[in-house]
């Protein structure tokens, strides 16, 4: 696990260790650029994790434009689901491709209810983590209401910054919510 998001796992060495054995059985998956891991509309079964690669989240606003919500890499952000499809069983309302060549594994609803059931443990490490990411959407929401385009994109760039060479600009504007030449004039003053 990364520095990162060790803290997370702290106190959970028996759960971890039973997660790795569960995985080991797991083939991993390879989707080449492009491909996709949930579509518009499809119920979300899977909850993933990226080994090697980058994948995105897109969503499409109520005036038919698509946003880019979110990207997923290792080792900080690694886990990929719509979480409100695969928690609630509704269709998803997010697509999820691979912006490059990935590697991931992933369980299914089914896989994950079991090893829950199994492990009370692993369910409290589970819901720790939800709760992280809860809190990272959170401060999300708040630079969005709160900064200017300027500090969201000096906000990215020091919290992501090897997705700048990875990512296209037009993607990185979409997530930051603002226009590519805004993106770019931004970049420039940086």
């Amino acid at each position: 696990m990364s520095t990162g998001i060790n803290h997370l796992f702290a106190g959970y060495t028996e759960t971890l260790v039973q997660l790795k054995e569960f995985f080991v059985k797991k083939c991993p998956v390879n989707l080449k650029k492009g491909e996709v891991f949930l579509d518009y509309g499809d119920p979300s079964q899977k909850l993933g994790i990226v080994l090697d690669g980058l994948l995105y989240s897109s969503y499409i606003s109520e005036n038919g434009q698509e946003w880019v919500s979110n990207f997923f890499y290792p080792p900080n952000h690694a886990i990929i689901t719509s979480h409100e499809s695969f928690m609630l069983g509704k269709k998803s309302t997010e697509s999820i491709r691979a912006y490059e060549d990935s590697t991931l594994i992933y369980i299914t609803r089914a896989e994950y209810d079991i090893l829950t059931k199994q492990n009370p443990q692993l369910e409290h490490m589970v819901r720790i983590i939800a709760e992280e990411s809860y809190i990272k959407a959170l401060k999300r929401v708040y630079a969005f209401q709160s900064l200017t385009a300027l500090q969201r994109v000096k906000k990215f760039i020091a919290e992501n910054s090897d997705l700048v060479s990875r990512v296209q600009r037009q993607h990185i504007a979409s997530y930051l919510g603002i226009h590519r030449n805004i993106f770019t004039r931004m970049l420039h003053k940086i």
